[in-house]
């Protein structure tokens, strides 16, 4: 499984790399745009800054150009509208990423499954037990953690159930947060992101949401840390809620806290932990550790 780790983290990189290529290529175009409508405001043709756009398709049966919308964009609309692609091309990098990480998780799940049958959660429907499971092959596991019948967070509650220490970092880390729950928040993310272009229709049903998933949902009463880090990657406007992933100015510094890098890492680190520390030892290396089921 060596080969899929050093996958996922190549992945990751990749990532990473298109992150900062994006962020250096809006930086670019708008020291230009700035540049470009200082030099016309002081020439007094500012109104010159503006774009116009016709917007076209064509005709199904003709192939005539129809004109269906036409849009004017003055210097002020075009600076917001750059913000709002590099927030966009961050969003979907961190979905992407995710999905490389679920992938990651999805194997250990399956690893897990054929050496350890009785964690497998058992379908009784369809008359599975511990001893028919204990029969299958490791490319059914593989499938069966891919189907999508169960969410990630179900697959790592496997993974917890057979490692004890994965629950003890989770609470105790580098980081001091809660990895459980910033798991199943950046799970949340991605899910509003690919579904609903970023946009959180209720921001209560959310955050509710992650809670559950996290098994922390106390009735509504929301730990306080926990809730603001879900504030953390999201904003709002006229238009309600929606996820952001624009970098965070640290007041009187030239310094930016990357809230996309901060995730990367969080996801990287957690994969790192799960597949040295307990999956590798316990069925890839020679000396194998026993794991304990509490």
């Amino acid at each position: 499984m060596d080969i899929q780790y050093q996958e996922f983290l190549s992945n990751i990189a990749k990532i990473e790399l298109i992150s900062r290529q994006i962020k250096k290529s809006t930086e670019i175009e708008y020291e230009l745009m700035v540049k470009n409508h200082q030099s016309l405001a002081g020439n007094t043709k500012e109104r010159y800054s503006n774009s116009h756009h016709n917007m076209f398709f064509r005709s199904l049966t003709s192939g005539e150009a129809i004109l269906y919308d036409h849009m004017s964009l003055d210097f002020e609309q075009r600076v917001k509208d750059l913000i709002k692609r590099h927030n966009k091309h961050s969003l979907w990098l961190l979905a992407e990423a995710f999905e490389y990480f679920e992938d990651l998780v999805e194997l250990m799940y399956a690893h897990i499954g054929h050496n350890e049958p009785s964690v497998w959660p058992q379908d009784k429907k369809k008359l599975e037990t511990t001893e028919s499971l204990a029969q299958k092959p490791l490319e059914w596991f593989i499938q069966k953690a891919k189907d999508g019948q169960l969410a990630l967070h179900k697959k790592l509650e496997c993974i917890r159930k057979l490692f004890p220490a994965l629950v003890s970092i989770e609470k105790t880390n580098y980081f001091k947060i809660d990895l459980r729950f910033t798991i199943c928040l950046i799970e949340m993310l991605r899910h509003i992101i690919v579904h609903n272009n970023g946009r959180i229709n209720d921001i209560t049903k959310f955050t509710a949401e992650t809670f559950r998933r996290a098994g922390i949902s106390n009735n509504g009463k929301y730990d306080s840390q926990k809730s603001q880090l879900i504030y953390n990657f999201v904003t709002s406007d006229e238009k309600g809620y929606h996820v952001t992933m624009l970098e965070i100015q640290v007041t009187d510094t030239p310094f930016h806290i990357d809230r996309l890098n901060n995730l990367l890492n969080y996801m990287l680190a957690y994969a790192h932990y799960i597949y040295h520390s307990l999956i590798r030892p316990t069925y890839f290396c020679q000396h194998k550790l026993e794991p304990t089921i509490p």
